[in-house]
């Protein structure tokens, strides 16, 4: 049994060496898989959280708009011509909110009574969800959400809907509002990072609102079937989950992120749910790829490691043949051949080995020990403890180390040996080979170089373990302008922007050292001197020893989706037409401005500016040069007033101004006095057009006038009514004593 052991033990070790081997690879690459399924599901994550947080600003700004229609009904009704004036500010509203298609008012019986649209005027909707909904609930505070559907004017959309009940709390009928979901597919696209990703907004009783990609065929179907991928998120009653299988509506294997909008301020009687998903086999395809890219390196490995173990034994039985035959082989394939003697401590090298370690034998020490000092930090402890093992186990040893020779060159060197002795309890010297593997150790690297970090389209480079450029692929050169022979032999800080501190890069190298890989956004900067924002991926490279190698990074430019972002928070917070803050934007910087008056105790004004004689330049001209004349208002408006100060656009011909810090009411008025001589002033517009206008303003002061924003919003607009009834052409500063119920029927 022991000379079967002995005669066989290196094809046994090699046996174990292969299966532990085979089972770690297996391991690695199900590890993989689960990191990658991982990641993808944090980034799906946080692309949902993206839709939810705007889609809840988008809900309750309508929310909020649906509860100004409802409260001003009643004043609409005072009115002589109250529907006139209803109709023009529901078309307002409509201009105002891009998303926002219908404005309907049904009475009781489901009859539209008001509408910003004239063919939907006196039809009967009381068959429609957003009217049986609200009828049978209500509740005034619900916010009604329908299912969707195709409308009388053939357009797809879902309804939010209001209550209204009499002074009596009886039924009076339902405020709705139709939501273009064409809309929110700029919303749900600008989340996609990947061709084979899918986004949608889904009513809670699971039919589908809007899916990005455009995907027609889709729009309105139920996914609430048994078993699907949305009935399962509703029966988690999770608001958010992460879900893996078959989607029911493609029938393709999909990793899918459902999140339920959730709001603690709307009380909403359906959810929504927002889907983002990726083709879970195309997110596979690339580690597929690499999973037989390995498979067929350890069958190569399986075959080389076969062989050589085959010529090694048969180079072994040739050595205890011929030793002279040996040194002459050796010698031709570069190993070299040593001896250590334990009594002298010395060494005896051939020839071959003073080349490989690059030392002049004729200037070499007694002991012929000078290659100690050559070792790299930790190899010589490393030799000890092999050598130490040999002895003490009376067996043979395998050890690869790194050297920095005399002429600065860094070397792999492979040590074999064996012990010789007539007493095997105390063998007297170890004989051994030495082999210079570095351009093995080289290939192997760039094996695990190029499968990691060019079997891509984006843009790579790769640097060793000092942060010195090795290689850039094709997709780098055309991202930064850089050829590869002007990056290699740089470091990455030539990418740097300046935009980040050294805190964030110690931060982002601290993960890399704990978890082996970073990803984040950051600013970098292309050879011509331009600053993107890009998606950045850093990945070290392990050796055997678990010693980083190499560092893997990863570029997409995200330019497109950063500007998508930016476009759609512009379009919630100004007017499209003059650029000035809307009425959302207005409330709040107003609802600020009144919390830091409180504290600190000043002044502060606003002033509610109408255009006079702004509707004949609209009939007699037509609207395009109207639009001009709001433009040209608007900037005149802002020549009137502080940096600090707010102009915004908050109805047709409607203005206000915001003036948040003022010494004594006189400054109100003198910006006041300001605005209605440059208002005056004759408009030329294009093609020569001369406009005469004027204006009436009204102006209310914190805290004489008002405590809070209600308050001072309504006795300005009181006062602009006030210089209204007095003739136009004027500004008034709100005096409580003048009656405010008579509102001038025409405010051209």
């Amino acid at each position: 049994m022991k000379h079967f052991f002995l005669r066989w033990r290196y094809w046994l070790v090699l046996a174990a060496g292969l299966t532990g081997f085979g089972v770690y690879l297996a391991l690695s690459i199900q590890g993989e898989q689960v990191r990658l399924e991982s990641s993808e599901r944090d980034r799906l994550l946080t692309q949902s959280k993206v839709i939810e947080n705007d889609l809840l600003r988008q809900l309750n700004a309508i929310d909020q708009t649906i509860a100004s229609v409802v409260g001003n009904l009643p004043y609409w009704d005072s009115l002589p011509e109250g529907r006139e004036r209803a109709v023009r500010e529901l078309k307002s509203l409509e201009r105002a909110m891009p998303a926002v298609r219908t404005f309907l008012v049904l009475d009781a019986q489901g009859n539209v009574t008001l509408s910003n649209r004239q063919e939907l005027m006196n039809r009967n909707f009381a068959e429609r969800e957003y009217f049986t909904a609200p009828m049978k609930s209500r509740n005034p505070e619900v916010l009604f959400v329908s299912p969707p559907f195709r409308s009388v004017l053939n357009t797809y959309l879902f309804n939010l809907s209001h209550a209204v009940l009499d002074s009596k709390g009886q039924f009076a009928g339902v405020v709705s509002v139709g939501v273009d979901p064409v809309d929110l597919g700029i919303l749900l696209n600008s989340v996609l990072y990947a061709d084979d990703m899918r986004s949608m907004l889904v009513h809670g009783d699971g039919k589908v609102i809007i899916v990005e990609p455009a995907m027609p065929e889709q729009l309105g179907e139920d996914l609430s079937v048994a078993g699907s991928l949305f009935s399962q998120h509703g029966k988690s009653k999770m608001p958010v989950g992460v879900y893996q299988g078959t989607s029911s509506s493609t029938d393709d294997e999909r990793l899918s992120v459902l999140r339920t909008i959730v709001s603690t301020s709307l009380k909403m009687d359906k959810s929504l749910v927002v889907a983002v998903s990726r083709h879970l086999p195309t997110l596979l395809q690339h580690l597929k790829r690499e999973a037989i890219t390995k498979v067929l390196a350890y069958l190569l490995l399986l075959i080389t490691s076969i062989v050589m173990l085959s010529l090694y034994q048969r180079h072994h039985r040739q050595v205890r043949l011929s030793e002279r035959r040996l040194r002459l082989a050796t010698e031709a394939t570069g190993v070299g051949i040593w001896e250590f003697e334990f009594r002298s401590r010395r060494y005896y090298w051939d020839a071959t080995m003073f080349g490989l370690f690059g030392i002049d034998p004729q200037k070499a020490n007694s002991q012929n020990d000078d290659w100690l000092k050559l070792t790299l930090h930790g190899e010589l402890d490393r030799i000890k403890e092999a050598t130490r093992q040999a002895v003490e186990q009376n067996q043979s040893f395998d050890l690869t180390f790194k050297i920095l020779r005399p002429d600065g060159k860094v070397r792999y060197l492979r040590n074999r040996a064996a012990l010789y002795g007539s007493d095997p309890q105390a063998p007297k010297r170890l004989v051994g080979t030495t082999e210079d593997i570095t351009e093995r150790k080289v290939s192997e690297a760039d094996l695990r170089i190029a499968a990691i970090a060019f079997n891509t389209q984006e843009s790579m480079l790769v640097t060793n373990a000092t942060m010195h450029i090795l290689r850039v692929n094709q997709a780098f050169t055309n991202l930064f302008g850089y050829t590869a022979a002007e990056a290699l032999g740089q470091t990455p800080r030539l990418l740097q922007s300046g935009r980040h501190d050294k805190e964030f890069y110690t931060a982002m190298w601290a993960d890399i050292g704990t978890k082996g890989t970073w990803q984040g956004e950051v600013w970098n900067r292309r050879k011509n001197g331009e600053v993107f924002p890009e998606w950045l991926t850093i990945t070290a490279v392990y050796d055997a020893a678990g010693l980083v190698t190499h560092y893997v990074a990863t570029h997409t430019d995200i330019t497109q989706r950063k500007a998508v972002e930016d476009e759609i928070r512009h379009l919630a917070f100004y007017d499209p037409l003059t650029f000035l803050p809307n009425r959302r934007l207005l409330r709040d910087r107003l609802k600020q401005s009144v919390a830091q008056a409180k504290r600190a105790g000043t002044l502060m004004a606003l002033l509610f500016v109408d255009l006079d004689k702004f509707k004949p330049v609209n009939d007699r001209y037509g609207h395009a040069v109207g639009d001009q004349l709001l433009q040209a208002v608007a900037h005149r408006l802002n020549t009137c007033v502080r940096e600090a100060d707010t102009v915004a656009r908050v109805g047709g011909d409607e203005f206000v101004l915001l003036l948040p810090l003022i010494t004594a009411p006189a400054d109100a008025v003198l910006v006041a006095e300001k605005l209605h001589a440059v208002l005056r002033q004759v408009f030329i517009l294009a093609g020569g057009i001369p406009v005469n206008i004027s204006s009436s303003t009204g102006i209310a002061i914190y805290p004489e006038h008002g405590s809070d924003e209600a308050e001072l919003t309504h006795h300005a607009d009181a006062a602009m009514y006030q210089a209204k009834a007095a003739g136009r052409d004027r500004f008034v500063v709100f005096d409580a004593a003048t009656p405010t119920d008579f509102i001038p029927l025409d405010r051209s």
